[in-house]
């Protein structure tokens, strides 16, 4: 898959990481598991995500055991970051953070934003995400999402999911889509 890695080069703003440290890095997340992938992939945008998914989708017809791995914080215990080919790493660029808003008590933030950064702001408007998980001080929003995680509020106010508006998301060919609920009338 080192072609395909040339080959994204060419259109990918990011970093493309392939020394023994890096990987070696990526290799662990709070499981047991330890997986080294071939190659980390620090997208610096929604446009890199796209030509990685795109690439790596076509690049699958020829050479099956390609994939992508979503990867925030990796704090998940089931080896759900970890991955012999890809690991895409969202928490060195996907950082932004969005006001509160007090009104609609929403926050946007993207999927490498630390849990305990965005609750800084969320406290500070009396608000709090509460499906965090005992590693908050740790985990990511993305992996957070990705898991519906959940902890030990989430008995009374649900996991994760329940507290999603929306998602700007790239499907398997490279589309970016926004999944919400639709009202009756856009259904």
């Amino acid at each position: 898959s080192m072609t395909i890695i040339e080959t994204i080069t060419k259109e990918f703003s990011g970093n493309i990481d392939t020394s023994m440290a890096d990987r070696k890095k990526h290799s662990t997340d709070a499981s047991l598991f330890e997986v080294l992938p071939e190659v980390v992939v620090y997208p610096k945008n929604v446009k890199d995500i796209e030509t990685l998914v795109r690439h790596i989708s076509a690049e699958k017809k020829n050479n099956p055991k390609i994939s992508l791995t979503a990867r925030a914080a990796g704090t998940c215990m089931s080896g759900g970051s970890l991955s012999e080919s890809v690991v895409m790493d969202v928490t060195k660029y996907f950082t932004r953070i969005g006001a509160v808003d007090p009104l609609s008590k929403t926050i946007v933030v993207e999927p490498g934003v630390y849990y305990r950064d965005m609750e800084k702001k969320t406290l500070a408007q009396n608000l709090v995400l509460a499906s965090y998980t005992a590693s908050k001080d740790l985990c990511a929003v993305g992996g957070m999402v990705a898991n519906n995680a959940g902890g030990e509020r989430s008995i009374k106010y649900g996991s994760t999911r329940s507290f999603v508006k929306r998602l700007r998301v790239v499907l398997a060919n490279g589309e970016v889509i926004e999944a919400r609920q639709l009202n009756k009338r856009e259904l």
